[in-house]
């Protein structure tokens, strides 16, 4: 099974992350394939995010090996200094 056949499933709470920002599961498949890395993580765990507009929408899932477990779901402020540091970055 490769990374784009495994299922996301979001924990209780991040449902409302997903409603409060207006995403659905198959916006967060598309960050996850084609985001770029925000931060390294833990050996399991994985955070990407994609740029709309003036905001990043960033996705942290855990890799359970047969599914990813969507853990967190949020955006921010894209700021001067976020960018300069994401300058380059595959995805951004």
């Amino acid at each position: 099974m490769n990374d784009k056949e495994k299922p996301i499933i979001p924990t209780k709470a991040v449902l409302d992350e997903l409603s409060n920002i207006n995403l659905d599961l198959t916006e967060v498949s598309h960050i996850l394939e084609k985001g770029f890395e925000i931060r390294k993580r833990k050996k399991n765990i994985i955070e990407k995010g994609i740029r709309k507009g003036t905001k990043i929408v960033n996705v942290v899932v855990v890799d359970m090996e047969d599914y990813y477990k969507l853990i967190h779901v949020g955006e921010f402020t894209l700021t001067k200094k976020f960018r300069k540091l994401m300058e380059g970055k595959n995805g951004y």
